[in-house]
């Protein structure tokens, strides 16, 4: 594989990493402020909820990743924010740093990150029983989605995706 593709890859699941942590931290530490006012349909808002314990060991295990943590801690959970928290978090930590300066937008962008991006969605969709049964690092996440991506079905998937996004 070239240098620039290679390159290219690793800036990749760079970006994509920073998304599946960000899903991790609402996946497992979604809270309910009960002081919050509810909205128009009487649901209340949720919230990032990131205990001091829990911030202290992704500082330890994930540092790279500590300042998206801390950038939705304490949040509530919207897709704007989300979104906004992961840009934020790729524009001032990763781009012009681990991937060359001014990729990201291309990286957003690219066909192999919106079909890593849907596998990731799927892998969670598909296993959120199996995720919700008992708390796993964001390790063991990596981990058990990297091991489903090896599947038949998910290269399968990944390829039925890199077609339809290639039209």
């Amino acid at each position: 594989m070239p240098q620039e593709q290679e390159k290219f890859q690793h800036a990749v699941f760079s970006v994509l990493e920073a998304v599946m942590f960000e899903n991790w931290l609402r996946f497992y530490f979604i809270s309910e402020k009960p002081d919050a006012p509810a909205d128009k349909d009487g649901q209340k808002p949720l919230f990032v909820a990131v205990p001091d314990k829990g911030m202290q060991r992704i500082k330890e295990l994930y540092p790279h990743l500590l300042p998206l943590a801390e950038e939705v801690n304490g949040k509530e959970i919207t897709f704007e924010i989300s979104r906004a928290a992961v840009c934020n978090f790729v524009l001032l930590h990763l781009d012009g740093k681990i991937m060359e300066r001014n990729t990201a937008a291309m990286i957003f962008d690219s066909t192999l990150f919106q079909v890593h991006m849907q596998l990731f969605h799927t892998w969670v969709q598909v296993h959120e029983d199996q995720l919700d049964r008992e708390f796993l690092d964001f390790g063991a996440w990596r981990n058990l989605f990297d091991q489903w991506r090896e599947s038949k079905a998910a290269r399968d998937l990944a390829e039925k995706l890199f077609l339809s996004l290639q039209r």
